[in-house]
Parts: C-alpha cells; sequence; structure tokens
C-alpha cells in the first residue's frame, strides 16, 4: 500500500474516533452540577423547600393530634376603672398621657395556640396560616419550629385573627384594653416592672428560645393581672384602625379608635425583637392582610358579652 493511501486510512480513522467520542459525550451529557454541589456540601433551594415542606406536614400531623387543655382556655377578668394610657417615654403617637376608664372585660391568658387554631381550622374550613421567611433564608429553612400545639399561632392576617375570636364567642381586644392589661394601673414599661431584663420575656437577648416558645414558658412575661406573654413571643393584632393622633382624639372612656384606616394596630414585641420594642406603650402599625412568621393575637370578650 502506497504512503499516500495509509495516509488517507488513517485519516479516516481519526475522523471515525473523533465523531465517537463525541456521540458519547453526547449521549452522557454535562456533569450534574446539582451532585457535584452536594458533594461539596451544598443542598439545591428545591431540596431545600421539599424538605421544609416535608417536616411542616409532620409538624402539623402533631399539632392536629394534640388535645387542647382547659387550661389554655383562660381568661382573666381584668376589672372595671381608670388607667393611664400612653407614655411620656414613648414616641409621639403615644401622646398624650392621660386617664382612661374602661368598663370590665377578659382577656385570654394566653396566646391562640397552634392546637387551638387547628381546632378552628379543622371545624370550619378556615384557611391554614401562611408561614413566610421573611427575616432571612436560614429562618425558611426552620418554619417547620414555629409549628409546635403550644407555641402562638402565627402567620395569620387581621381577619383571620378576627374570624377566630368571633368563632369563640369573643373579639379582639382594642388597644386601650391591651395597653391596661399589659400595665395595670400604674406606669410600668414593661409588664412586670421598670426593670430591663431581656431573659424576662421571649425577645432578642439570652432567653434560651430561638424563634416562639411555648405560650406556657415565660413565667415572668406576666401582667399584674397574670395575663402572659404581653411583652413579648408574638406580636399581637388588636381591633383599632392605627391612627398617628389616636390619642390626642380618643373618648376618655371605653375608647374603640379610628372608623377607618389603611393599618391596623399590632402591640407587644415577638422573639425577633428588642426590649426597647417591648414596652407596654410602644404602638406599631401594620397592613390587615399581612401575614409572617412574628405577629399572633389573643382574644377578649366583654363582660357583658353574652
Amino acid at each position: 500500500m502506497s504512503k499516500y493511501l495509509i495516509g488517507i486510512y488513517l485519516a479516516l480513522v481519526f475522523v471515525i474516533l473523533v465523531i465517537i467520542q463525541i456521540g458519547i459525550r453526547q449521549k452522557s451529557g454535562p456533569p450534574d452540577l446539582d451532585e457535584q454541589n452536594e458533594s461539596k456540601g451544598y443542598t439545591p433551594l428545591a431540596k431545600k423547600l421539599e424538605k421544609v415542606a416535608e417536616e411542616s406536614q409532620k409538624a402539623e400531623a402533631v399539632v392536629k393530634q394534640t388535645k387542647v387543655d382547659d387550661e389554655f382556655e383562660s381568661v382573666v377578668l381584668i376589672p372595671a376603672g381608670e388607667f393611664t394610657m400612653g407614655s411620656d417615654e414613648a414616641s409621639n403617637d403615644a401622646k398624650p398621657v392621660r386617664k382612661v376608664h374602661l368598663d370590665s372585660f377578659y382577656i385570654d391568658k394566653y396566646e391562640v395556640t397552634f392546637a387551638q387554631y387547628y381546632v378552628f381550622i379543622g371545624l370550619t374550613g378556615h384557611r391554614k396560616e401562611r408561614l413566610a421567611g421573611y427575616l432571612s433564608s436560614s429562618v425558611t429553612e426552620d418554619l417547620p419550629l414555629f409549628i409546635k400545639p403550644l407555641n402562638p399561632i402565627v402567620g395569620i392576617s387581621w381577619d383571620d385573627a378576627v374570624d377566630y375570636c368571633q368563632w369563640k364567642g369573643k373579639r379582639l381586644p382594642t388597644e386601650a384594653e391591651w395597653e391596661k392589661a399589659a400595665k395595670g394601673e400604674d406606669q410600668r414599661k414593661w409588664p412586670w416592672g421598670n426593670e430591663e431584663r431581656t431573659e424576662y420575656a421571649n425577645l432578642l437577648g439570652d432567653d434560651g428560645a430561638r424563634y416562639t416558645a411555648p405560650v406556657n414558658q415565660f413565667n415572668r412575661d406576666v401582667s399584674p393581672y397574670g395575663v402572659r406573654d404581653l411583652a413579648g413571643n408574638v406580636m399581637e393584632w388588636v381591633a383599632d384602625w392605627y391612627n398617628q393622633d389616636a390619642y390626642r382624639m380618643l373618648p376618655v372612656s371605653n375608647p374603640v379608635g379610628a372608623l377607618e384606616g389603611e393599618s391596623r394596630v399590632i402591640r407587644g414585641a415577638s422573639w425577633n425583637d428588642s426590649i426597647k420594642r417591648a414596652q407596654t406603650s410602644i404602638r406599631f402599625k401594620m397592613y390587615p392582610e399581612y401575614r409572617d412568621v412574628t405577629i399572633g393575637f389573643r382574644c377578649a370578650k366583654s363582660v357583658s358579652q353574652r
């Protein structure tokens, strides 16, 4: 065979080998980046969300099987009389300070729990909570940790809270009622008094709770009347529309706030707030449709309410 034919033959063999190699690579496809990343300790977002959903379902199953103890249905009677509403040390929307008279009323001793709210869901078909980790990606991954029978329900809107309270034959407390239940008749900064103690309530700091905690855990976050978790654990929806000048305009007897507005009042602080934000006279506002992992509620009832 001539050198010329040998050259052509070898060239053809080389081309065939290249074509075969290309075909093999196309068939196998590019390397799986997710698998490579997982081998390096990285978990894809889709798998993280899948795990969150699975863990949440398990937690919900436990909640649904939990029988609600009568203790957590307890209410506290707040006697009729005057109390000092507002504070000279608070922001301008909590001024002027003045005496306000309230008729006697009942308020829940504890924040409404997951176990209680899931009974409501099961019997009425009401929509579930919407847990959203707006605070950080790590909170999103930890959302199942919020779903515990005795932890306060979170991820519910103002209307959800109203619906639950009405189902129980109750209502949301007014802003004035909430404040009196928290501070009593004196001007204490926190439900327990004027001493700044971050460990007394479920707030940011060294209190042993990463997120929400069982509503019977913090024995020192108790008001003069015996109402729990009014400083920390979760912020709480109340009945009133928010108005910057409400304290200047409210009547001095059984005030109920503005007739309309854009935001509802929220009182108390959450597990994600500082102790400064947990003072009894601090006011917050939020759109009523808002839902996240820092806001819950408790109910109230007028003594005359049947």
